[in-house]
């Protein structure tokens, strides 16, 4: 059984935010990494002991500085990414499920502990054929492309409220309870990592009865920018400026809509490297 695990820094439990500027600063780093290998590796526990053989971790914070595979629980591989969106940061078709570590809320929440969307400097609110959108529900939409359900998603209580609302038979494990954008109160870690290691147990145990999101024919995605001046860049690359600080693209699938944000031309990402709803990607 294999599984993908897709990791944030802003969703474990110690992690110390501010402001910086407009968007958000981790200021105690070291502590913010370990606790989240510390996550990272209970859930990997709880995957074996459950029956999955092949597990394959992407640090998905920033630049991917956030995991030490030094510190990485066997046998559990590690996926960093270094370019505008290679076609292995996400799942594929070999993939049985992916889990989301460490995640957080969509930018606006009030209660969600260092909430944004992909771009906490940039980004005000992001909709994806009108629903509004963030990570959580990003990423599982790119995962439902190939018909990868997500069984468990650990973050702060917004995040799994938000994962909760739209997948109502995910499994989650809260890491604190965000009282503000910066200020939490975070659960002990040692009972964050049990938690995730029963759930994560548990969950691949019973991977059958998760469900995969509906997909769609047509896509169309909008982003709000906090600058008008942000906006400039994606009319450039073909986005269609319909506000001041408001840009639009559209696709025929989840994949391509996201290359684009990352940005890729229309069509161009998945010509090159062959992606269709069977595509596998890395295999060992």
């Amino acid at each position: 059984m294999k599984i993908m695990i897709m990791t944030d820094l802003e969703g474990p439990s110690g992690i110390n935010g501010r402001a910086d500027s407009v968007g958000n600063k981790t200021v105690n780093l070291p502590i913010a990494c370990q606790a989240l290998v510390d996550e990272v590796n209970a859930t990997v526990q709880g995957l074996v002991a459950g029956g999955a053989d092949e597990i394959v971790v992407w640090d998905g914070h920033g630049g991917s500085n956030s995991i030490d595979i030094m510190k990485l629980q066997a046998p559990a591989m590690l996926g960093t990414i270094g370019g505008p969106m290679h076609p292995a940061c996400f799942c594929d078709a070999s993939f049985d499920a992916i889990i989301q570590i460490g995640a957080h809320a969509l930018q606006g929440t009030p209660d969600g502990y260092m909430c944004h969307s992909f771009n906490s400097h940039g980004v005000c609110n992001m909709w994806l054929n009108d629903e509004l959108i963030g990570e959580i529900g990003m990423e599982s939409r790119i995962a439902s492309y190939f018909k990868v359900p997500t069984i468990l998603v650990g973050g702060d209580v917004a995040a799994c409220r938000e994962a909760k609302a739209l997948m109502p038979d995910v499994t989650t494990v809260a890491t604190k309870k965000g009282i503000s954008r910066y200020t939490v109160i975070d659960r002990n870690p040692a009972d964050v990592q049990a938690d995730l290691r029963k759930a994560a147990e548990k969950a691949v145990k019973n991977i059958k009865k998760y469900k995969v999101l509906p997909t769609s024919k047509h896509y169309v995605f909008r982003l709000e920018l906090m600058c008008e001046n942000s906006a400039c860049g994606y009319e450039m690359r073909g986005w269609e400026r319909i506000a001041h600080n408001m840009v639009q693209t559209k696709a025929d699938n989840i994949i391509d809509i996201f290359a684009q944000y990352c940005g890729w031309a229309p069509g161009i990402h998945n010509k090159k490297y062959g992606i269709t709803p069977k595509w596998k990607g890395l295999v060992f």
